[in-house]
């Protein structure tokens, strides 16, 4: 039987809005652990500080998500920063929904609530994704249908897992944005990428900067993409909507080959269930 990732985004939502309207209680702050699965790694004092200010003049408006894991004690699923703020403002109690969730759908929910937020950074959300394919064993399909994400943006985030570890901490913290990683996933070698990736931090390049750079360095692949056909470009183009991944047709005097990129094991079952092939 096919796994399933929990009861689905909307589902997920449509609860929490009608919990938070029915079963708002307090718990003291005493009683509520943080998340084992809390996608976010980093929280910067000064939104802390922010928050914390805006407890103080306001209380907690949304209340915090929390499941039972023994007799009295919670575990966070959403609103780990208010409630490290509501600590540091020296509140004594929080308001909270209490919901029964297995480890699975609390890590769906502390990802969908930093998601609809915009909390987390690009390599947050690939590693969050990782977490429940590794952890759970899911599909890149199934993770996609839960966070309401098309398969390509997951397969897409996952990628940026396989950038230097030195680039991925750059763009965790903001000195690189996705667009430069992108183009730096583009370049096949690890030393190459990083070598950019200096002159990028270096010379403070824009993504267009990069892109121009990292073709340079590629001066055969660039002069192929210049030399096919318009119709086989437009076959190349119905090619990756067909497939949902990366294909690239290149010429030679005679014939050619088609180049189709995956990202994994499921990926490649995928493409090969597209193309009618057993896997």
């Amino acid at each position: 039987m096919e796994k399933r990732l929990g009861r689905g985004l909307a589902q997920i939502i449509e609860t929490t809005t009608t919990q938070a309207t029915q079963s708002v209680t307090m718990l003291r702050v005493d009683q509520i652990r943080p998340s084992r699965y809390q996608p976010r790694e980093q929280i910067r004092p000064e939104e802390l500080e922010e928050l914390q200010a805006s407890i103080t003049r306001l209380g907690i408006i949304q209340p915090l998500i929390v499941r039972p894991i023994a007799h009295g004690i919670y575990e966070l699923v959403a609103g780990e920063r208010r409630w490290r703020a509501a600590r540091a403002a020296g509140k004594q109690e929080v308001p909270v929904i209490i919901k029964a969730l297995s480890d699975q759908e609390a890590v769906e929910h502390s990802i969908i609530e930093n998601l609809q937020r915009e909390d987390l950074n690009p390599i947050e959300e690939a590693r969050a994704f990782g977490r429940l394919i590794d952890e759970f064993g899911h599909t890149q399909e199934q993770v996609a249908e839960s966070v309401g994400k098309d398969r390509s943006s997951v397969a897409n985030a996952l990628r940026l897992l396989k950038l230097p570890a030195e680039i991925q901490d750059a763009l965790r913290e903001g000195a690189v944005s996705e667009g430069h990683a992108k183009i730096l996933l583009g370049v096949d070698n690890p030393a190459r990428q990083l070598e950019l990736f200096h002159q990028t931090t270096t010379k403070k390049l824009s993504v267009r900067e990069l892109e121009e750079l990292a073709a340079r360095w590629q001066p055969r692949a660039r002069r192929r993409r210049r030399e096919l056909d318009p119709q086989l470009k437009a076959l190349e183009n119905e090619l990756r909507q067909a497939l949902g991944t990366r294909v690239s047709l290149v010429t030679r005097k005679r014939g050619g080959r088609i180049i189709v990129d995956y990202f994994s094991s499921e990926d490649l079952t995928r493409i090969l269930r597209a193309l009618g092939v057993a896997a």
